[in-house]
């Protein structure tokens, strides 16, 4: 098997450059993983890797045999009916590996994410290929689908390539990186967390050699400037012409004005924001919520059992569980027991539109201190507060950060997230943690990324089944 070889690669979308010349080398046996931001390149990256679109110019050689799994599952892989109708080793094997029934090949329509995902992925290690590529192969799954995904990818054997968030698939199980940052594209032969490691060592060197050499810049300025002054005086004197007093002291006063005028300003603003803040004090609510053991009925069959529960002003709290056990059901049925006079953020899985236009319309009516507040907050959410404040349809990852900054910036005393992590982008998910980690009220949050939960520090209550029928929280 031969290295997959990417030579001066140049690739445009529109009028915008996304690769420039780009350069990498892939080894065979290897999993490498492809990380960035949303809209970076990772999933153009793999589309030419695949030959599913064509470069400007340059190569990539060792990509004959590869197979490509796509992040949208809404119609059957590439090689679904060879698979369901061959019956030998490999085909068995692959099924008891990936857990996968019979029965799912004829109800592709009703299949879950999580289990179309292990068909294709089946399907694809069933292929005689070299290469592997794959886009966000976890997200939407639960813990136990993650587990056996990740062992079965483990077993292939050639060129693996993936696009994910999930931080711990790529400690797992990749041992080379790809980052892709502000257009530029750096490659480490080490995992995730080694490589991150080394791009901000190097990044911070860089900085550093930046800041000397503006420093330095500056100096020669400042020596120039000096030079000119005694160039400028020197004349002024063999001129023998003078300086009116009476206008130095107007200069004097003008600048006694503006530096005045500077202090009433700062003053202004310092007043401002401490209005603004005494505002959110007052309002803030205490919150404390009870439930009592009790069950919830998810469904004709289907009944989620739990014991009495506490959920106090400051709590953080996770509901972990496997797709299919009423998470997210919980999640509305704690919503509709709380009496919060609206003062609480839910985000589910999918965003309704309605929710998106009635969000962009409250921000329309803030005054410019507001929004000068907002547009920070999302700018350490990781995201550029402009486009997305003036564009509607961002990506769902994007809108629902703008979302979450807008509840940071109100103080409100809830906040309820259902898979928050879904279609954010590692940096955006750090930066998500670490606003997370200063909010002072109760968070509720639904998720299968442990990585994020650990970093949060969140207590976490357990879903468990007994059966396919019954179902129950545990503390």
């Amino acid at each position: 098997m031969q290295h997959l070889q990417i030579n001066n690669l140049t690739f445009k979308y529109q009028d915008t450059d996304i690769f420039t010349n780009l350069n990498l080398s892939f080894e065979p046996f290897s999993w490498n993983c492809i990380v960035g931001n949303n809209g970076s390149g990772k999933t153009t990256l793999l589309k030419l890797i695949a030959k599913k679109i064509k470069p400007e110019s340059g190569s990539i050689v060792g990509n004959d045999l590869v197979y490509y799994c796509e992040q949208n599952l809404n119609k059957t892989p590439d090689g679904f009916e060879e698979f369901i109708y061959t019956f030998n080793s490999k085909t068995f094997r692959l099924k008891e590996l990936l857990h996968i029934q019979d029965e799912w090949f004829y109800r592709w329509e009703t299949l879950s994410y999580g289990e179309k995902k292990r068909v294709q992925i089946a399907i694809a290690l069933y292929q005689e290929i070299d290469v592997l590529l794959l886009d966000e192969p976890t997200n939407h799954l639960d813990y136990k689908s993650k587990n056996i995904v990740l062992e079965a990818l483990k077993s292939f054997r050639g060129i693996g390539i993936l696009v994910s968030h999930d931080r711990e698939l790529l400690n797992s199980l990749c041992t080379n990186t790809v980052i892709i940052k502000n257009q530029n594209v750096y490659s480490y032969k080490s995992g995730y967390d080694t490589a991150i490691k080394e791009l901000n060592q190097y990044r911070s060197l860089l900085q550093k050699e930046n800041e000397n050499t503006n420093k330095e810049l500056k100096k020669l300025q400042k020596n120039i400037q000096t030079q000119k002054e005694k160039v400028s005086l020197s004349k002024s004197r063999l001129s023998k012409k003078s300086i009116d007093k009476s206008d130095k002291d107007t200069k004097e006063k003008i600048n006694l004005a503006k530096l005045t005028g500077k202090d009433k300003n700062d003053s202004k603003l310092v007043s401002t924001f401490s209005k603004k803040y005494e505002e959110q004090i007052s309002k803030k609510d205490l919150f404390s919520f009870y439930l009592e053991e009790g069950s919830l009925k998810l469904s004709q069959e289907k009944i989620l059992y739990y014991p009495s529960l506490t959920i106090n002003s400051t709590d953080k709290i996770a509901i972990v569980g496997d797709n299919g056990v009423g998470k997210s059901s919980f999640l509305k049925y704690i919503i509709s027991k709380i009496d919060l006079n609206n003062n609480y953020l839910y985000l589910p899985q999918e965003i309704e539109e309605n929710q998106i236009k009635k969000l962009y319309e409250q921000i329309a009516s803030f005054d410019n201190d507001k929004k000068g507040l907002l547009y920070t907050l999302v700018r350490r959410l990781s995201s550029n507060p402009k486009n997305l404040l003036e564009n509607r349809f961002s990506s769902p990852g994007e809108i629902r950060k703008l979302f979450i900054a807008k509840a940071l910036l109100e103080n409100i005393s809830l906040i309820i997230l259902d898979e928050p992590t879904n279609h954010m982008d590692i940096d955006s998910i750090e930066a998500l943690e670490k606003a997370l980690v200063v909010y002072d009220k109760a968070l509720i949050v639904v998720s299968h990324d442990k990585t994020f939960i650990k970093n949060l520090n969140l207590e976490v209550w357990n879903v468990l089944k007994t059966d396919d029928k019954n179902f129950f929280i545990t503390k």
